[in-house]
């Protein structure tokens, strides 16, 4: 007898799931025996003992080099995972996980040791359906998960990256984005009683509103590719005689620069608005509607000067009832009134401003119904021929913009003549309801950022923000921490039990600071 042939009996020989042998035992690499069966096939080594290995798992591992390739022999038979469903087999240097919703992929080193630690198949990231991976950029490691991610590298060490953190991260282009690779785990934060879901990379984070479930995405300033503050104006039009003046408020524009500088956050760019609603009167500025308007070089002309002058991004806001318009030849954004009631109101500015550093829209025509988008495809129309911002922008997709569909918010893509077509639902250029979670596609970041240095040298005070001071800021830490070290000793020694609770307010106080100094410095990198 020997170890194969025990384990083949105990397996239940030709009655087993292995069922006849297909021939004897052989030498197998490395020192190793195995023999094979007609389902499968049981392999031993001194320094690992008799193991079976069959069905699609025995296939991926021999497409990776079976016992002679890195990941060596069995260490187990074939085992179901604790989910029922699922199987492995543990191999001296990795596993390979099967599902049938999946398949069998290998997870290995510490990518398999962190998968485990959050509980494996069980866990939020469930079954592997890659093999472990490099990168493009040859620095790390991945693999892909059915819902998520867990990336690798020497600098950063093994951090999943899940849920709409990870396709917001997807989009930006992985690990080749501005933010780079994950630094740690995610963490919750808790801001004005909000729950954010945050996580931090190498030049910035993602982070999820747990209540909103919106997405925002931070880039964080470094000397090489430092962020910009960019000054604001808002003007509130009137005609000549102070009649009809636009019914907007400073909290209504305060509303719509934060969420504009929610989109623009991944660029880096943040506008700064003084908290002053100027007044202007001029009925031409009150009603113009764009550059069909008889008097719009004289309109533009004042305009662009006011700029100058101001030295700001100017937005005027008109009576004229409508959204707005602005463009990169223009050193204005025309704006109407604030919408406090409609959601999708608060991307206006956003997408406006868009505009105004070189965005196109993501559409190049607007159909009424999906029939007629459908009937534009049937009669020879192209999908390529709907991309508005092809010549500027090339990831994002075609946009069929299509009026009945704009507020169905839970429609992400359609069929057109067959085809599937992503819908541009959440891209700030879009005309989509972007039910308040508008944003911008990678290379539209890319545009923006140049255009706000073109504007700087020709007229924009723009503020450049440069990488944080981390020795500062941790020093400051570590002095907060040390002086509460001491308050903490000296509260200890008090046998005084009313002089004790005099310490309370100025512990807490400081625990505080700790607690927010600690979460600038992981914002900026520096942790």
């Amino acid at each position: 007898m020997t170890a194969i042939s025990d384990k083949y009996a105990q397996l239940g020989g030709q009655a087993g799931f292995l069922g006849q042998q297909l021939g004897p035992e052989g030498p197998a690499t490395n020192g190793g025996m195995k023999q094979e069966f007609q389902g499968g096939a049981i392999y031993w080594h001194p320094s690992t003992g008799a193991w079976e290995v069959h069905g699609l798992i025995r296939a991926a591992w021999l497409t990776l080099g079976g016992e002679g390739g890195a990941f060596g022999y069995p260490l187990s038979d074939e085992t179901a995972a604790p989910d029922g469903i699922g199987r492995f087999n543990d191999f001296q240097n990795c596993s390979i996980y099967w599902h049938p919703s999946t398949g069998a992929w290998e997870v290995h080193g510490l990518i398999r040791h962190r998968w485990r630690e959050l509980g494996g198949p069980s866990s939020v990231l469930g079954y592997p359906r890659t093999h472990e991976t490099s990168t493009p950029d040859g620095r790390g490691r991945f693999n892909h998960f059915e819902h998520g991610s867990i990336y690798w590298t020497p600098a950063t060490g093994t951090h999943e990256v899940s849920g709409p953190i990870r396709s917001r991260w997807a989009e930006l282009g992985w690990e080749r984005s501005f933010v780079g690779y994950p630094t740690m785990p995610p963490v919750t934060e808790t801001r004005n009683r909000e729950s954010f879901l945050v996580a931090h990379f190498e030049a910035g984070r993602i982070e999820l509103n747990q209540t909103t479930q919106r997405v925002i995405a931070w880039k964080s300033p470094s000397d090489a590719a430092p962020n910009y503050r960019v000054p604001l104006v808002a003007y509130r039009v009137s005609d000549d005689d102070g009649s009809r003046p636009c019914a907007i408020t400073v909290d209504g524009v305060q509303q719509w620069v934060a969420e504009a500088n929610r989109v623009f956050a991944a660029a880096g760019v943040e506008f700064v608005y003084d908290g002053v609603l100027r007044d202007l009167r001029d009925t031409q500025v009150n009603k113009m509607t764009g550059e069909g308007d008889p008097f719009w070089p004289t309109v533009r002309d004042k305009l662009n000067n006011l700029a100058a002058q101001e030295r700001a991004v100017v937005v005027v806001h008109r009576a004229e009832i409508g959204g707005g318009f602005s463009w990169s030849t223009y050193d204005f954004v025309a704006m109407s009134f604030f919408d406090a009631v409609n959601l999708n109101a608060l991307s206006i500015l956003a997408h406006e401003l868009g505009h105004h550093f070189g965005l196109p829209h993501t559409f190049s025509r607007i159909f009424a119904t999906q029939q007629e988008a459908e009937d534009f495809v049937l009669g020879g129309g192209q999908l390529a021929d709907l991309n508005g911002d092809v010549s500027l922008v090339t990831d994002t997709p075609p946009d069929p913009h299509i009026t009945e569909l704009v507020d169905a918010v839970t429609v992400n893509a359609i069929t057109l003549a067959g085809q599937a077509v992503p819908l541009a639902r959440h891209n700030i250029m879009s005309y989509w309801n972007h039910a308040g979670r508008g944003q911008l596609s990678a290379q539209q970041i890319n545009r923006v950022r140049g255009l706000v240095l073109e504007r700087k040298n020709r007229y924009l005070n723009v503020t450049v923000v440069g990488g944080p001071d981390c020795p500062v800021l941790l020093a400051r830490i570590n002095a907060l921490k040390d002086r509460l070290a001491e308050l903490i000793a000296e509260r200890d020694a008090e046998d005084d039990p009313f002089l004790r609770r005099r310490y309370a307010a100025p512990i807490m106080s400081l625990e505080w600071q700790i607690a927010t100094a600690t979460t600038g410095a992981r914002h900026a990198g520096c942790l």
